[in-house]
C-alpha cells in the first residue's frame, strides 16, 4: 500500500478555467481528482481548447484554480510562498526563447536563482549543479555557445537543463515536443524517462504525441470535456479509452498495435501466406488499399519465398500468376487488380 506522501500531486475536486469577462468565470471541466506519484511520468493528452495548459499552469501555481485544491507533497499548494514553490516545481514552456544574448551556460544557471542569496551569485555547489544538468541533457560541448545559435531540439534540451537546476521534485512541461522533428522528439522523451528513472523526477507532459506518449509514460491522462480519465497507457488500450478520444471523428485505436487509423472499406479478400516481418509489412500495405487477409480463402493468394537474403512475392488468381521482388511493386499490381 502507498503512503500519502507517496504522492507529489494530488487534485481534490479542481475546478480549472479562467475569468471569461463581467466577473464570470469559464469552467473548462468538471471538477478533477487526480494523483501523480512521486519518480512517475505522466502523459497529458487530448485536443486543443480542451485546457491542458490550463490545468498545467494552475498545478504550477501561475494561475487560481477556481475551486477544489491541489495538495503539493500533501500540502495544500496556496500554502507554499513563491520561492518556496520555485523549490518544487519548475516549469517547461512551449514556443521560442525570449532570450537569445545569453550562453548556454547563463540560461541554465537561471535555474539556480530560487536557491541563490539576493545577490544571485553562484556558489561552488550551484556552478557543479549547473555543471551536471547541462551534462546530463547532453549539451556540454555547447556550454559556452550563444543559445540563439542552437537548433530547436537543443534548445528544449537547454530548458530542461534549467530546470534540472532548478533542482525541484516536479517538472511541468507544455508540449515539449511541439517544434522538434521525430528523432528529437523521441530523444526528448526518452531523456525525460531518464530523469524519472534515474533521479525520481516526477514529470508531466503534455503532448499531441500519443504514441510516444503509450510508450513511455507510466500514466496518462486524457482530458475531454467530461473530464479527465487516468491510468496506465496499457490499461487505457484495453479499455478502449484512447478510442473515446476522438469519439467525434472516424479515427479509430488498434489495441493490438498501438496506433489510430481511419477504417478502410473492404474490397477484396485473398489468402496471404508467410510469417515474421515480411508478413507483418505485406498484410499492412494491403489492408492500406482494402484487401484483407483472410482465413479460408484461397483464391486469389499471395504467398511470401524466402530466397537467402531476399524475398519474393507470388500473387495467383484464376486469370494471373506473377511474381515481385518488394511490397512496392506488389502494391502497384493489387492497384490495377482492384481497378478491373
Amino acid at each position: 500500500m502507498k503512503a500519502a506522501n507517496d504522492y507529489i500531486i494530488k487534485l481534490d475536486s479542481l475546478s480549472i478555467g479562467y475569468n471569461a469577462g463581467s466577473k464570470k468565470e469559464k469552467v473548462l471541466m468538471p471538477p478533477l481528482n487526480l494523483s501523480v506519484r512521486k519518480g512517475e511520468m505522466l502523459a497529458l493528452l487530448g485536443p486543443n481548447g480542451i485546457g491542458k495548459s490550463t490545468l498545467l499552469r494552475t498545478i504550477a501555481g501561475l494561475q487560481d484554480e477556481i475551486d477544489g485544491e491541489i495538495l503539493l507533497s500533501g500540502k495544500k499548494l496556496q500554502s507554499y510562498s513563491k520561492s518556496e514553490l520555485a523549490k518544487k516545481i519548475s516549469f517547461v514552456f512551449t514556443g521560442s526563447l525570449s532570450v537569445y544574448n545569453m550562453s548556454v551556460y547563463d540560461v541554465v544557471a537561471l535555474g539556480r536563482f530560487p536557491h541563490t542569496n539576493w545577490l544571485g551569485r553562484l556558489t561552488g555547489p550551484d556552478r557543479i549543479i549547473v555543471e551536471r544538468s547541462i551534462h546530463n541533457v547532453g549539451l556540454q560541448k555547447y556550454s559556452a555557445s550563444n543559445i540563439g545559435e542552437l537548433s530547436d531540439g537543443e534548445k528544449q534540451r537547454a530548458m530542461i537543463a534549467r530546470a534540472l537546476a532548478q533542482d525541484t521534485e516536479l517538472i511541468l512541461l507544455d508540449e515539449p515536443t511541439a517544434f522538434l522533428d521525430l528523432p528529437n522528439r523521441y530523444e526528448l522523451v526518452s531523456l525525460l524517462r531518464k530523469l524519472s528513472v534515474e533521479r525520481n523526477k516526477s514529470v508531466i507532459f503534455s503532448s499531441h504525441d500519443i504514441h510516444i506518449a503509450i510508450r513511455e509514460a507510466d500514466k496518462v491522462w486524457i482530458a475531454s470535456r467530461e473530464g479527465i480519465m487516468q491510468g496506465g497507457p496499457e490499461d487505457l488500450a484495453i479499455n478502449g479509452s484512447f478510442d473515446n478520444m476522438f469519439a467525434d471523428s472516424d479515427l479509430s485505436f488498434i489495441p493490438d498495435e498501438g496506433v489510430f487509423t481511419f477504417p478502410v472499406r473492404t474490397r477484396m479478400t485473398i489468402k496471404l501466406v508467410g510469417s515474421g516481418l515480411p508478413f507483418y509489412w505485406t498484410e499492412r500495405a494491403l489492408n492500406r488499399l482494402g484487401i484483407r487477409a483472410q482465413a479460408g480463402a484461397v483464391s486469389p493468394s499471395v504467398t511470401i519465398l524466402s530466397e537467402s537474403d531476399t524475398y519474393a512475392w507470388i500473387y495467383e488468381s484464376a486469370v494471373a500468376k506473377k511474381r515481385f521482388d518488394d511490397i512496392y511493386s506488389l502494391i502497384l499490381y493489387m492497384k490495377d487488380v482492384l481497378k478491373g
